[in-house]
């Protein structure tokens, strides 16, 4: 419990520095220039993965050099994975590479991953192939849904830093190892250091040299609560991010569209395209994932049953929120 707090004041700390440092050094880099799907108006660095994922490595690497390595997230094979999105997002931010290219590095870097999770995995009444395939398709969908929702001023903090805080205290309770509760830390620690500079109006934006890697955390502690806790209740880890990911891809798959390419058709877009102010966006956001998040914690120990139950009832939820949040309210 102590390496937690400690992970979580330390990762605040320095990811309050790191990213000072970074937007003051690279103000210019790689900047998001506001197009007809944008969200934002003025010319955005795109760096706070350029301070926050080398931070995240060099937290784990730590824990390893102290005789503590994480299960999963200190794992050789793990970092590996993260720093090739990493550098996959990076010449993105700079170059935009086409969608095959990226998904190219992150099933390569979804395998390295699935490698990491092979202890956990082995707590599942499932052959381990069946498991192992489970699991690099839940990375890969997680870089992925990161990716996509990386598109609004605090929605990342929202969608991957409130789950991380989420994850160290269910590793905190002992139902998926207390050993897991630091890297749940340092993601939230980070995520809120960022808020200072991802508030509205944002001076930096993630950036896909962020919401790559960082997705792929959040998909290895989704796997890790499905096989520690169970499958249903690591629906409720990312439930914002997979309602309206995966509802959004359906609607664009029904639609005849080609889900590769770029788009503004997620429920936030639409919001603040209709009118809906960014903390109005972000404020329900966040209730839903602080929702799932204590109804995750409150059923980790229960059957499946209750589990489902609490599932169904946040994806009911998000599904009325949506269809408030995109109720035109323009004149």
């Amino acid at each position: 419990m102590t390496d937690t707090i400690l992970s979580f004041v330390l990762s605040f700390g320095f990811g309050l520095v790191a990213l000072s440092l970074v937007l003051r050094r690279f103000s210019g880099f790689a900047a998001a220039d506001p197009n007809e799907r944008s969200n934002h108006r003025r010319p955005t660095p795109q760096i706070g993965g350029l301070a926050m994922v080398p931070l995240f490595v060099l937290a784990m690497i730590s824990f390893r050099l102290a005789g503590k390595p994480l299960p999963v997230f200190s794992d050789w094979s793990f970092l590996g994975a993260v720093l090739i999105l990493f550098v996959t997002g990076i010449i993105d931010d700079r170059r935009a590479l086409g969608p095959l290219p990226k998904l190219a590095a992150q099933f390569v870097a979804a395998a390295l991953a699935a490698v990491a999770v092979r202890d956990v995995l082995g707590s599942i009444p499932l052959p381990f192939a069946v498991a192992a395939a489970i699991a690099f398709l839940v990375l890969v969908a997680m870089s992925n849904l990161a990716n996509f929702l990386d598109g609004l001023d605090l929605m990342a903090v929202a969608t991957i830093g409130l789950p991380g805080l989420f994850f160290a205290l269910l590793a905190a309770s002992g139902a998926i190892g207390m050993a897991f509760g630091p890297a749940g830390a340092v993601t939230a620690g980070l995520f809120l250091a960022f808020v200072f500079f991802n508030r509205p109006p944002a001076r930096a934006f993630l950036g896909d040299s962020g919401s790559l890697p960082f997705g792929l955390v959040l998909g290895a502690m989704t796997v890790v609560v499905a096989c520690q806790a169970g499958p249903l209740s690591a629906l409720l880890l990312p439930a914002y991010m997979l309602c309206d990911g995966l509802v959004t891809i359906a609607r664009r798959t029904l639609k005849g569209e080609n889900i590769l390419h770029a788009h503004s058709a997620h429920v936030y877009q639409r919001a603040f395209r209709d009118g809906r102010p960014v903390p109005t966006v972000i404020a329900v956001t966040v209730l839903l994932g602080t929702v799932s998040g204590l109804l995750m914690l409150a059923t980790a120990d229960m059957d499946l049953g209750w589990q489902g139950i609490a599932a169904v009832f946040v994806f009911v939820l998000w599904w009325l929120l949506a269809a408030w949040l995109t109720r035109h309210i323009r004149a």
